[in-house]
């Protein structure tokens, strides 16, 4: 399947304080024209009649994409129905969203859509997340209305919890009270990732995350049954189990030259939502380039050559590469310069898996190429 990362605006109510879309300073407040909305779909019916097999998932992302309101979401379903009237059954429609503006007129454009879950992130410490002009105090109550209103109209939700060194301070606590909060659609741990210039406070690093997963892992290994989907520990249990056969999130899979392509306001095309972000590997605009254009560019060819590149160099005796494959190429990038190092966060996988992982449930990896 493939994953187009939408940005119809980058705008945004709230100031978190590790914004990636802020993070280089160029925050925007255009939002994606009818013109643009119009020949994304076009592109994509093409795409789909190129590939009679493929699918396309489309995450509305910003900034906040509930910022430019309903009648939006209206224009996507307007210009889908258009465009795409033999393709929209393999079109699927996921939204990421900080749920502070989410109201009851959105439900029915939703449901149009084929939305039944939504994505959100939270993080349950004090001034991390704010709205612009107000206190964290102020999103708390605007995000737990939100998450409340979209459980009475039959929405799943999951949330993203960024871990940051706030969070080390308390990490049952954060996980008690998150798995309580959406127990139908589970619980994501991430680390922080920082601006090198910015909030330096909040900063952790791969072996402080892998501590506190280490933490975390115990008590929900014991209680798996009620608290099952908590990541990264149901993914990574079952690629163990099953010997390193299934579905990796995209950071995992090494992969992602093949399936994602992040697309801003404007339609300028890009790797991914992140490599947006940062002002990286600009495609062109989706009005002069299709997708298959852009999967076929060169500057891909680097990204595909980067796990026979890792295999025979920096991870040829990890006997973990299985679970990650290097882990995201943006990982590297920020670390290194290079798209064809490995991830900087490597012993959260590896270091957890030998000092938390195989010691907790006494499961030693027995890992293959995923097929």
């Amino acid at each position: 399947m493939v994953t187009l990362i939408v940005k119809p605006s980058e705008a945004c109510n709230a100031a978190c304080v590790y914004c990636e879309v802020d993070r280089k300073g160029w925050l925007k407040s255009k939002i994606m024209s009818p013109e643009t909305l119009d020949m994304l779909f076009a592109r994509i019916d093409a795409f789909l009649k190129e590939r009679r097999n493929e699918q396309i998932k489309i995450v509305w992302h910003g900034g906040e994409p509930l910022l430019i309101g309903e009648p939006f979401y209206r224009r996507i379903l307007a210009a889908q129905r258009q465009r795409c009237a033999d393709t929209e059954s393999r079109i699927c429609h996921t939204v990421q969203s900080n749920l502070t503006l989410f109201s009851d007129e959105f439900v029915e454009v939703f449901r149009a859509l084929g939305i039944t879950s939504v994505g959100t992130s939270y993080d349950p410490v004090t001034e991390v997340r704010v709205l612009k002009g107000q206190d964290s105090r102020a999103y708390d109550e605007a995000f737990l209305a939100g998450t409340a209103r979209l459980e009475r109209a039959g929405f799943d939700w999951g949330v993203i919890c960024v871990v940051t060194r706030l969070s080390l301070e308390r990490p049952l606590d954060l996980f008690y009270f998150l798995t309580n909060l959406a127990p139908q659609g589970g619980v994501m741990f991430n680390p922080i990732l920082l601006d090198k210039a910015k909030h330096q406070y909040l900063a952790i690093d791969d072996k402080e995350f892998s501590a506190f997963l280490g933490v975390l892992f115990p008590v929900w290994w014991a209680h798996r049954q009620r608290y099952p989907r908590v990541e990264p520990f149901h993914s990574l249990t079952e690629t163990i189990l099953s010997g390193g056969r299934r579905q990796f999130y995209c950071t995992d899979a090494g992969q992602c030259a093949d399936t994602h392509i992040g697309i801003g306001p404007d339609g300028a095309m890009t790797h991914c939502g992140r490599s947006g972000d940062w002002g990286l590997l600009d495609y062109g605009s989706i009005h002069d380039r299709s997708f298959a254009e852009v999967f076929a560019d060169a500057r891909r060819v680097e990204l595909r050559r980067r796990g026979e590149a890792l295999r025979n160099g920096a991870c040829r005796d990890c006997d973990y590469w299985a679970l990650c494959h290097g882990g995201c190429p943006l990982d590297s990038w920020d670390a290194t310069g290079s798209f064809l190092g490995k991830t900087a966060w490597c012993d959260s996988r590896g270091g957890f898996v030998k000092t938390t992982f195989e010691p907790v449930t006494g499961i030693k990896p027995k890992l293959m190429e995923a097929e």
